[in-house]
């Protein structure tokens, strides 16, 4: 079964000094609860606003990375997010779509497909699979 991963996108809440009511924290607890009752996460993390111990590496060519401190704009970033195994992506977003605290304000969430070996295999090195 294919894994994907849902991104919760940051807003100007989450990227602020923003603290969630308790009763959002318990729903929250519950919907990830119901996951792992369901056999399908593989893990879930949040993130801290991009103000906190937060860099971005931009490489260039030639010539050494420029490092840049937070904070960066909320509509590039992304605030947490969930890996599952489910059958497909409509699955996925059927479990996304009952995150609790994505249907506030309108928060954007994404889903992604997680790339496997299988999906390389037609441009794999002999003998990888040994290394």
């Amino acid at each position: 079964m294919p894994r994907f991963i849902i991104f919760a996108r940051s807003s100007l809440d989450s990227e602020a000094e923003f603290k969630p009511d308790p009763e959002m924290m318990k729903a929250m607890g519950e919907y990830n609860a119901t996951m792992r009752e369901a056999g399908i996460l593989f893990s879930v993390e949040g993130l801290h606003r991009s103000s906190r111990d937060s860099r971005r590496i931009v490489f260039q060519s030639p010539g050494p990375p420029t490092i840049q401190s937070g904070p960066f704009p909320a509509d590039e970033l992304v605030q947490g997010f969930w890996i599952v195994q489910v059958k497909d992506v409509n699955e996925a977003i059927a479990w996304a779509v009952k995150c609790p605290s994505h249907a506030l304000k309108g928060n954007v969430t994404e889903v992604r497909r997680i790339a496997s070996a299988e999906d390389f295999e037609d441009v794999k090195s002999p003998g990888l699979e040994e290394k």
